[in-house]
C-alpha cells in the first residue's frame, strides 16, 4: 500500500490546489496577497506542468487564462493597498476608521473583489460562493421564511440580497460607507432589507430578542483586529439580540491565527453565554476556504 503524499505547506498555494486542498480561486487569491503578479503566477504554474496536464492543473491554468487582465489589475491594487488584515489595531476607533478607509478604496476598484478576493472580480464566481453559503445555512436549518437576520459586515450586500427572498427581514451593518452605497444599489429591490453604518465597536443598538440569525461572513477577523474588548462586546450584543433557538454564525473567525486558537475562543464564548457550539472550525465549502463556527442559543 502506497503512503499518501504529504500535503503541501500553506506557503505553496499552487501545490495545495493541485492536491485538492483548496480551490483554484482561493489559490490565486493567496498568491495575489503574496504580491505575486499575474505573469508570475502563470510562470509558477508552468513549472508544475505534467504531461498530460493533470485536471487540477488544467483548471488552474484555464482560470489564469480567463482572468489574466484582472489578475494583473488586482495584483497592483493589493500592492498599492498594503494593508495587513491580521495586524492588531493599537486603538479600536482608529482601527475601525482604517478598516473603513481600506474598504472604501477597495469597493471603488472592484466591488466583487472587495468582499472576496478569490472572486477575482468576477460576479459569477462571487455568486457561486454566495450560493454555497446559503445552501449550507439552509442545510443546517438556519434559514426559514419568518427569520430576522443580521448580516454583520454586509459589504456590498451580496448576502443581504441573496437572503432577502428567503427570510422576513435583513439588517446589514458595515463600517464602510462606500460598501454601504454599493449595498443599497444591490438591495434596492428588497424593502425588507435595511442597511446602516456601524462604528465597529459593539452591537448595543440591537433590540433584545429581535433576531433569529446573526451572520458574520469574513467580518470577525476585522473585529478581532480591534481587540478582545471589542470582540467581547460584539459577542455579548449578538447573544442578547438572539431569540431562543437563534444562532451566531461566524465564517472565518480570524486571519493569521491557528485553528486551535479560534476554536478555543468559540468554546469560551459558548461557555460564557450558555450557547451550544454546534460547529467549530469546519471547512464546509468547495470554492471558498472559510472556516465555520455555529453557536446556538438554547430554544
Amino acid at each position: 500500500m502506497q503512503p499518501n503524499p504529504p500535503v503541501p505547506s500553506d506557503d505553496d498555494p499552487v501545490g495545495l490546489c493541485l492536491a485538492g486542498a483548496i480551490s483554484p480561486e482561493v489559490a490565486l487569491s493567496r498568491l495575489l496577497l503574496g504580491h505575486v503578479t499575474g505573469a508570475g503566477i502563470a510562470a509558477m504554474l508552468e513549472q508544475r506542468r505534467s504531461e498530460p496536464p493533470a485536471p487540477r492543473w488544467q483548471a488552474l491554468a484555464d482560470l489564469i487564462r480567463a482572468r489574466r487582465p484582472e489578475l494583473e489589475r488586482l495584483s497592483a491594487e493589493v500592492v498599492r493597498a498594503g494593508s495587513n488584515h491580521a495586524r492588531p489595531a493599537t486603538d479600536p476607533l482608529a482601527g475601525a476608521a482604517e478598516i473603513a478607509g481600506f474598504f472604501d478604496r477597495a469597493v471603488a476598484n472592484s466591488p466583487e473583489a472587495s468582499v472576496a478576493l478569490y472572486s477575482l472580480g468576477d460576479p459569477a464566481i462571487l455568486a457561486t460562493a454566495t450560493a454555497e453559503i446559503l445552501d449550507w445555512l439552509d442545510a443546517r436549518g438556519l434559514l426559514r421564511a419568518g427569520a430576522d437576520v443580521l448580516d454583520l459586515g454586509c459589504g456590498i450586500g451580496r448576502l443581504s440580497a441573496a437572503l432577502a427572498p428567503r427570510v422576513r427581514s435583513v439588517l446589514g451593518l458595515d463600517v464602510s460607507e462606500g460598501m454601504l452605497a454599493e449595498a443599497r444599489t444591490r438591495c434596492a429591490p428588497w424593502p425588507h432589507v435595511h442597511l446602516a453604518h456601524t462604528s465597529g465597536q459593539d452591537l448595543d443598538g440591537l433590540a433584545a430578542s429581535s433576531l433569529d440569525l446573526v451572520l458574520a461572513v469574513d467580518s470577525f477577523p476585522y473585529i478581532v483586529r480591534l481587540g478582545p474588548a471589542v470582540v467581547a462586546r460584539h459577542v455579548a450584543g449578538a447573544v442578547r439580540a438572539l431569540r431562543p433557538g437563534g444562532a451566531l454564525v461566524v465564517l472565518n473567525l480570524s486571519y493569521g491565527r491557528d485553528s486551535a486558537a479560534d476554536a478555543a475562543d468559540a468554546r469560551a464564548w459558548a461557555a460564557a453565554h450558555g450557547l451550544a457550539l454546534e460547529v467549530a472550525g469546519e471547512r464546509p465549502f468547495a470554492l471558498w476556504d472559510g472556516t465555520a463556527y455555529v453557536l446556538r442559543r438554547p430554544g
